[in-house]
């Protein structure tokens, strides 16, 4: 139909004009459960979600990078789900992140060692957090360097899929001069310590990425040529450790700095680049791409709305940040050794950052779809948590857009909280804990979790949500416990 003008007259030949529209996706590793539970709403309820513009980090970089092969919103859709089923399909942490031969070896000898280098009262107990599993030393000044890079260049993909050799060493005198004082305390380590040095060496990491690397990189899930083929916008963020600038990689592989002015007109292979986007600094090995060496983008760029707003000028922007804001707080930190300060500070400061960009995406008046309860962490792969994840991301994508208000917010975090209790709980049951306290426990968490679904309204809730007081959390082995808070 034509449009009328101020005279009522028709507008013959006038093409209405269509709304820019950008998708942001925040890193977060596992959680991007978070994400792709955004998505699923967001595609099936949202018809103004549109996207040409995909912009992303980290595990952001990985949906963004597969959303952007779609031309349409159905074929996006498509890939998403696809996305969610591989996510679905893990069970466990090395499903993600496989630990390198020598971090295996040596969070085996961790307890020896920690008795010969700590003091008994000076053991912190462990800690959960994100930041605490990323443990950057500065290294000495008067340690070796890394090893030179081979003269003839290693294809990345390659050799991020291909398995580590179990490598083994050989006593050096400055191995044995530094452990002499402790011969007598050190029966078990042999070779192992300049084993794993050695190892530190030459992967410099502590994971490679696991079998889901494979999956993912798989045709039907993901083709660079499709990329480029879309007609969409894409950009992946990544960090150069030589000159510690934000880059990304556009659609066509080729690089450009955070104002998008192009500085690497080679193109580039994309799956190297959202591996590169991926290597979460010390976790993954660092990706060589042209004359730099890139690491994780959230290095310095967690959300990267900036780019999307201020650059491309969208007109419409979904942020969908899987990490939510706030650290939890400790006991007294005075007599704190060096390592457990750093990665406190580095824990508050990727917070801080995190607070930064999100506050910037709401002033720029961005649809911001984020957590306000922690489900799990981005190293975590854990089948429940992974869906109770999902599912609350979709119900956090329905209530922004759809304005629910501050009452259903709080029931969805409620709910969520009581979906992981109920997994501990029944957890707790199936390993033999007291089935009578515990038991009481589940049925009061059940219970309450049944209310707060019955009193939300059906647009709040995925399908099956009337389900959940009813059954098993997901578990990498089914619990065969009498569900006695069924009355039945």
């Amino acid at each position: 139909m034509a449009r009328t003008g101020w005279l009522g007259l028709p507008l013959f030949g006038f093409t209405p004009h269509e709304e820019t529209v950008a998708c942001v996706l925040s890193g977060g590793g596992s959680r991007a459960s978070f994400q792709l539970g955004a998505l699923a709403w967001l595609y099936e309820h949202d018809p103004k979600f549109r996207p040409t513009i995909f912009v992303g980090t980290s595990a952001g970089a990985i949906l963004a990078a597969a959303l952007a092969q779609g031309g349409n919103a159905q074929e996006q859709q498509a890939y998403a789900e696809l996305l969610r089923d591989i996510w679905l399909g893990m069970t466990r942490s090395e499903d993600m992140f496989m630990p390198r031969p020598w971090m295996a070896r040596a969070k085996q000898e961790m307890p020896l060692w920690l008795q010969i280098v700590d003091p008994p009262e000076q053991v912190e107990p462990p800690t959960r957090s994100f930041a605490a599993r990323l443990p950057f030393r500065r290294r000495p000044e008067h340690s070796a360097a890394s090893p030179a890079s081979p003269p003839s260049p290693i294809d990345p993909l390659e050799l991020a899929l291909t398995p580590d050799e179990d490598l083994h060493a050989e006593w050096s005198l400055a191995d044995l001069a530094t452990i002499m004082g402790h011969l007598g305390s050190l029966p078990r380590i042999g070779t192992d310590l300049a084993t794993i040095r050695l190892g530190m060496e030459q992967t410099r990491s502590m994971y490679r990425p696991g079998p889901m690397l494979a999956r993912l990189l798989d045709k039907e899930v993901f083709d660079g040529d499709r990329v480029a083929a879309s007609g969409n916008t894409m950009r992946i963020a990544m960090v150069s450790l030589e000159s510690g600038q934000l880059h990304y990689m556009r659609e066509d592989g080729r690089i450009v700095d955070r104002t998008d002015r192009l500085i690497d007109d080679r193109p580039h292979n994309l799956a190297t680049g959202v591996l590169a986007s991926c290597s979460i600094p010390a976790v993954f090995r660092p990706v060589p791409l042209g004359r730099d060496t890139y690491v994780d983008g959230g290095a310095r760029e967690n959300l990267p709305a900036e780019l999307a707003i201020g650059q491309f000028r969208s007109e419409r922007t979904y942020v969908i940040s899987s990490q939510s804001t706030g650290v939890s707080a400790r006991q007294s930190m005075a007599d704190a050794d060096l390592f457990t300060v750093v990665t406190r500070s580095m824990e508050i400061l990727i917070d801080e950052a995190t607070r930064d960009e999100l506050a910037y995406a709401h002033s720029a008046g961005a649809i911001v779809i984020d957590p306000e309860v922690d489900v799990h962490e981005a190293m975590t792969v854990h089948p429940g948590l992974i869906r109770i994840n999902m599912d609350y991301g979709w119900m956090r994508a329905a209530e922004e857009v759809l304005g629910l208000g501050t009452a259903q917010e709080a029931r969805t975090s409620r709910i969520t909280v009581l979906r992981m209790q109920s997994l501990q709980l029944e957890q707790q049951i199936s390993d033999g804990a007291d089935t009578a306290s515990i038991g009481a426990r589940l049925a009061g968490a059940k219970g309450e979790l049944r209310r707060l679904v019955d009193a939300s309204p059906p647009e709040a809730l995925p399908p099956g949500a009337d389900q959940w007081w009813r059954s098993f959390e997901h578990h990498p082995e089914e619990p065969t416990f009498e569900k006695s808070w069924l009355g039945g």
